[in-house]
């Protein structure tokens, strides 16, 4: 099979990486016993589940409130998804079979697989993708997964009754039940139901593509908790293949210097140690640092990478959110400020410092941006032109895709999460989206999200999401977030200052209807009319979700 085309309309992440680490144990494994394991790559994933299709179809499922509550009392279980990405395999124009790729959480790591469902509702067949675990990796052979072939939604799918326990990979084989059942859920309640048809689904795979031209590779991985989409043109498929693996394996390296959920990493050794004297840093860590203090600078500390004493203050981290008190909010501003970081010396020798014992950094706001941009030139190392990366909504859109005039990449509504506002036309941009929908709690109607403002040590007020493009994705990441910090006057002040960036500002007004506000330069950007694709046009088809 050769890829033809995606419609890649990109509008958000099914899994936020707060949800991620919702699910992840909270004991500790050392970092030395982690020993990713890739099996697959989505292509061969599909190719297994469908070997005799002549055409793969992509949908995609938005869930509303409704059907992810409905769908979670079904299963009895928590789903952190806010969506699904759903394969059709089709042979000479009858689906054949439905197949979802799915993460679920083991012991410590989340482990990646496929499942793919027949249209009598019972398991074709499954693969693993990625496993993530130092011990446990049985899961993946075919003796173990065979049990799980002709199972349906009626079917127990539980450990020890109709699935045969693996020894020492007991949490794996738990957690992999529970995805079986979700994906039979999934594919039941909206396919098999005829409650949802075919018509919003775009070809992937196709047979009869032309040879020669140039193919389409998308791929999917948990990287820095969240979702990591990276799609690639290209003439020379293994050329391709390759620059993608490349590419994510860089976002790996960078997770662990700049992570400060892992205790090994670069980062987490600095909060650690700056407070108590000036230590050393790893140049690129300390690169993307001094590029946070400038951010800080221009957007007069709406932008703070110190914000994280406040953050976990208010449970963000944890899960276990609540609102401070003011006494408590007060006790910990002293220690928020981008002036507490001190950089010492001049070149190779510099230093880090910082001037307040409960400093600590969070490059939350930036370093999924700047990671975007360093797999960017991963790829256009390896020769690559054309491609979308997306690492949990920091996208940067390189080049065209063959036959089109940009990439096309959808807004979302910030209340509505299954409609989109529009969608913007991007070559060599960045791109990326702050908003109080991404993570937020309510008490007594209000609503509190878990961007908080460093100057008050309250969640930013008066808008609910911000857009910004920029010629990085790094610098539409940072500066998303201190445009929404700054509200809609400042911030679109700042983003008309600067050359190549332009933002769209969402606000709500008191009776809950929405307004929107484009700067100067957004205006060429932004479509708000669905765009006229030609029948047979080589393009990435664009199509609002309903």
């Amino acid at each position: 099979m050769s890829l033809r085309h995606v419609p890649l309309i990109i509008f958000m992440a099914f899994l936020s990486a707060a949800d991620v680490l919702a699910q992840v144990s909270q004991e500790l494994e050392p970092p030395d016993n982690f020993q990713p394991q890739v099996f697959l790559t989505q292509e061969q994933a599909l190719s297994e589940m469908f070997p005799d299709c002549d055409e793969i179809l992509r949908d995609v499922i938005i869930l509303t409130d409704e059907e992810k509550n409905a769908l979670e009392e079904r299963l009895k279980r928590k789903i952190y998804e806010q969506g699904f990405e759903v394969f059709i395999g089709k042979e000479e124009g009858e689906v054949q079979g439905y197949a979802i790729i799915t993460e679920e959480v083991g012991k410590f790591h989340p482990f990646t697989f496929i499942v793919a469902v027949e249209p009598n509702g019972k398991i074709k067949d499954l693969a693993v993708l990625i496993y993530r675990e130092s011990r446990g990796g049985d899961v993946a052979r075919r003796r173990f997964l065979h049990q799980f072939i002709g199972k349906s939604v009626r079917s127990p799918v539980k450990i020890n009754r109709d699935i045969i326990n693996i020894t020492g990979a007991t949490m794996s084989v738990v957690t992999m039940c529970s995805g079986v059942k979700k994906v039979l859920g999934v594919v039941d309640e909206f396919y098999l139901s005829g409650k949802r048809g075919l018509e919003n689904a775009s070809p992937l795979v196709s047979k009869t593509s032309s040879q020669g031209s140039p193919a389409l590779l998308k791929e999917t991985r948990l990287i820095m908790g969240t979702y990591a989409d990276i799609s690639v043109y290209g003439s020379d498929r293994e050329n391709a293949a390759q620059a993608i693996k490349e590419a994510f394996e860089e976002m790996e390296r960078l997770d662990g210097l700049m992570s400060n959920y892992k205790s090994s990493s670069e980062l987490s050794r600095i909060n650690r140690e700056a407070s108590r004297a000036p230590t050393k840093c790893a140049p690129e860590l300390l690169g993307v640092i001094e590029d946070s203090l400038d951010y800080s600078t221009l957007t007069e500390g709406a932008f703070d990478i110190t914000v994280e004493p406040l953050v976990d203050k208010w449970g963000f981290y944890t899960g276990k959110v609540r609102v401070p008190n003011t006494d408590e909010i007060k006790s910990i501003l002293p220690a928020v400020s981008y002036k507490n970081i001190d950089i010492q010396g001049q070149g190779d020798s510099k230093l880090i410092a910082f001037r307040h014992p409960g400093t600590k950094i969070d490059l939350g706001g930036i370093g999924k941006g700047y990671a975007a941009d360093k797999a960017v030139e991963v790829l256009k190392r390896r020769g690559i032109t054309s491609a979308l990366v997306n690492l949990g909504g920091n996208i940067y859109a390189l080049g065209r895709p063959p036959g089109a005039s940009a990439w096309k990449i959808g807004v979302q509504h910030p209340r509505q999460r299954d409609f989109l506002l529009g969608y913007l036309e991007l070559e060599n941009k960045g791109v990326a989206t702050s908003g109080d929908y991404e993570r937020f709690f309510m008490i007594d109607g209000k609503r509190y999200s878990h961007i908080i403002d460093p100057r008050t040590g309250m969640p930013a007020q008066g808008l609910i999401s911000v857009t910004v493009t920029a010629d990085s994705a790094m610098e539409a990441d940072a500066l998303s977030t201190g445009a929404f910090i700054l509200g809609p006057k400042r911030g679109a002040e700042l983003l008309d200052g600067r050359e190549g960036v332009g933002g769209i500002f969402a606000c709500e007004g008191d009776g809950g209807e929405i307004g929107f506000t484009l700067t100067k330069s957004m205006n060429k950007l932004f479509k708000k009319e669905l765009a006229v694709v030609e029948d047979n046009a080589e393009t990435p088809e664009l199509s609002f979700l309903k």
